[in-house]
């Protein structure tokens, strides 16, 4: 005959199922995503499975022990995601001192009385919500799931409180049912955090990397690619070239055709010379409105003039340009060999600027001039302006 499964036992397997699985949850993208803030909620809920287990058991001080160290680590847990409030260092000293201090004694207090539970609670929970209040405003919305998370702790430390023991199984899974919406309610916010959090830091950090108009590098970029390039060649005798790109004809499509159409013919340029870059670790950055900075690895100087430089030459000869249809991108090239020395990628770029009016000025029919090393390490003229 088979025996009838308490339903009562199936509710808390679940709850501590769930809160086990989240554990592991926690865990996995604490690790991925480098926040801290879900791994100390990870240890949190697992002082709370360890908590019900306690309960089940039936020992009469040792879970509410157990239960202090929960809001303990859930303390650590949301100085770590109200790090971004500011004028908060007060509440969180107060929260920290709670934390770290005030429950850890009150939990062994919690073995020889079960009221140490309850002044905990009420201590560290006015506490939180001072800092809840202070930061609120600058933590909508995710703020919002810690509202329940929170007076679901409290409600299972409240129905350890007042009921007396020896406690039943009903007793155990309110306990669990109230800790496990404590768990969810909190991953939710932490999460919900985290994903504001990283959008915002993708989001500076494309603005440092990406060009907005053209979708290039910046010079930032382009100057940390040289310094790794001039790495590879001092090491392993790794050629690299660094060119200039300019775009000859931008001023006369914006005299003839308008500044929407010169601004058109920027985006293509960019389009195209991204498209003639024939080695993954190429990169280009735009570094001034008409020219384009391009780093390509493994090339000396000829073979960089007759492959890279003279696909984007073609390039911006292959079509003519969308906003003015009798019109082509007529691009000038300077280019040299990353040097071995100590030159700061700036005044390498410098250089090839100086390089490039002088070919302009002297109306020069070459689309493709390569410096020498001599010419690139010659110091810098001074301006006729400095004193």
């Amino acid at each position: 005959m088979n025996a009838q499964i308490d339903p009562a036992q199936l509710w808390l397997g679940a709850c501590v199922g769930a809160q086990v699985l989240l554990v592991f949850l926690t865990v996995i993208q604490a690790n991925t995503y480098g926040e801290r803030g879900l791994l100390l909620h990870a240890a949190a809920t697992l002082m709370a499975v360890v908590a019900v287990q306690a309960l089940v058991g039936n020992h009469p001080l040792l879970h509410p022990a157990v239960l202090l160290l929960v809001p303990a680590l859930a303390g650590l847990q949301l100085m770590e995601l109200m790090s971004h409030a500011g004028g908060m260092r007060k509440a969180r000293r107060w929260l920290l001192a709670t934390s770290v201090g005030v429950l850890p004694v009150m939990a062994v207090a919690a073995l020889y009385t079960e009221w140490a539970l309850a002044a905990g609670l009420v201590l560290w929970l006015a506490v939180v919500v001072l800092l809840l209040l202070r930061a609120w405003r600058q933590s909508n919305p995710w703020i919002w799931w810690l509202v329940p998370a929170l007076a679901a702790l409290v409600g299972a430390g409240i129905e350890i409180v007042a009921d007396v023991p020896p406690y039943d199984l009903d007793d155990a899974v309110l306990a669990a049912g109230l800790l496990t919406v404590w768990a969810g309610c909190t991953y939710l916010a932490t999460v919900w955090r985290g994903r504001i959090f990283g959008e915002t830091r993708a989001r500076i950090n494309a603005r440092n990397t990406v060009d907005p108009l053209t979708g290039l590098a910046t010079p930032m970029v382009l100057a940390e690619r040289i310094l790794a390039a001039r790495h590879l060649t001092r090491r392993y005798g790794h050629p690299s070239v660094v060119m200039l790109v300019h775009i000859e004809n931008l001023p006369a499509l914006a005299a003839e055709f308008g500044p929407e159409a010169a601004e058109s013919a920027v985006l293509a340029a960019a389009n195209r010379v991204r498209e003639s870059l024939l080695r993954g670790g190429d990169v280009a950055a735009r570094v001034a409105h008409a020219r384009i900075g391009v780093l390509a690895e493994g090339a000396a100087p000829p073979e960089a003039a007759a492959t890279v430089a003279t696909r984007i030459l073609v390039a911006g000869l292959k079509e003519p340009l969308a906003a003015a249809r009798a019109e082509y991108l007529r691009f000038r090239i300077v280019l040299a060999a990353v040097p071995a020395d100590e030159t700061p990628p700036r005044r390498l770029l410098y250089k090839l600027n100086q390089r490039m009016d002088q070919e302009l000025r002297g109306g020069s029919e070459r689309r493709i001039a390569t410096m020498s090393q001599d010419e690139l390490l010659q110091p810098t003229a001074p301006s006729p302006l400095t004193p």
